[in-house]
């Protein structure tokens, strides 16, 4: 598939990268913007010394600490000191440790530490002095954590999440000790706003949006797709990276474009029937919520006051149907896809 090189959102990506570790990332923007594509073609590019330590937590569970240990490290190795065993593994060449693949840690350092422990506090200790040793070594770390609203009701052993610890850590190894630069990945923009106000990130945060491409950006991206009528993709899709790739397999499969884009747009109506059946049958405040909705049938982006419209708009973004900017203050629906299924459906 071809890559639309994002020059913009690239080169402001690595301009963080190249400065010492200061403030923790929020990578954010609505589902299928290509975030992760975007993350992955910024660290090919980047020099020699770093070093990338990346987990995606998309398809992993992690329900209690015990799981949160298994999908942050990898084991490798066996009776090897952490610092030979992190030289070898340094020098292998890799600027992006392997994908889903966790940490690379020695079997007996992992036994020693983490086999009988759940305290999160142990973890985040340990990789305190893992990204020392890196660091030390004459590597630049980036700690990069996709996908990590999945872990957001984990909770320690006080009980209390460990989202919240997870992210003081953060910002101890960026805007205390400029040991590693820590990126969070996310589409779930709830999720950021809180963890910003429990955690209390204020002066120690910042956000990169990466958002759907603009017409003109879009348009070009669409040549190199080979798609023929591009005013009436983008009204069904947009710049929506994700859609122009399911449009793409479609048409490769044999359907016309204008078929192809019908069949995504009944995809969208089909699920935004089965929720509307389930709110029906199950929500009390049935009428508002698809109310609500019905806003954006013709409106693309609007201001939103989460005093007045928390309850109904966090329903909706939580089913990944309406996208929140916490910079903007605004709302929106995820795609054009989904806007054209609401004017369709939400009478």
């Amino acid at each position: 598939m071809p890559f639309y090189d994002r020059e913009e959102d690239k080169r402001r990506m690595k301009a963080v990268l190249s400065g010492e570790p200061n403030l923790v990332y929020f990578v954010y923007g609505p589902i299928n913007s290509g975030k992760t594509a975007l993350l992955m073609r910024v660290f090919e590019e980047l020099p020699e010394e770093y070093r990338v330590f990346y987990i995606n937590f998309r398809w992993r569970y992690v329900g209690e600490v015990r799981d949160l240990i298994q999908v942050l490290f990898r084991v490798k190795g066996k009776k090897e000191k952490l610092s030979v065993f992190l030289e070898k593994a340094l020098k292998g060449g890799a600027k992006l440790f392997e994908k889903l693949g966790g940490i690379p840690i020695p079997e007996e350092v992992f036994d020693l530490l983490f086999r009988r422990t759940e305290r999160a506090e142990d973890v985040f200790a340990f990789l305190k002095d893992y990204f020392s040793l890196v660091v030390e070594k004459g590597y630049k770390p980036v700690f990069v954590l996709d996908e990590m609203q999945t872990i957001k009701e984990v909770i320690n052993t006080a009980g209390k999440p460990v989202i919240h610890e997870l992210f003081n850590f953060l910002v101890g190894l960026t805007k205390e000790t400029h040991l590693c630069h820590s990126l969070c990945a996310t589409s779930d923009c709830l999720f950021i706003e809180d963890v910003y106000s429990n955690a209390r990130l204020e002066g120690r945060a910042e956000y990169i949006l990466v958002d759907d491409l603009s017409k003109e950006k879009a348009f070009e991206v669409y040549e190199e797709f080979g798609f023929r009528e591009k005013e009436r993709v983008w009204e069904y899709i947009g710049g929506k990276f994700g859609d122009m790739i399911r449009l793409y397999e479609k048409e490769k499969s044999g359907l016309e474009e204008g078929e192809a884009l019908e069949e995504l747009w009944r995809d969208e109506v089909g699920k935004l029937r089965m929720i509307e059946g389930d709110i029906f049958e199950r929500y009390e405040e049935a009428e508002a919520l698809w109310e609500y909705l019905g806003k954006f049938g013709e409106v693309w982006e609007r201001p939103v006051s989460i005093r007045k419209e928390k309850k109904f708009m966090f329903f909706w973004v939580d089913k990944n149907i309406l996208f929140y900017n916490p910079v903007r203050g605004t709302i929106r629906p995820q795609g054009r896809l989904i806007q054209r299924a609401i004017g369709e459906i939400v009478k």
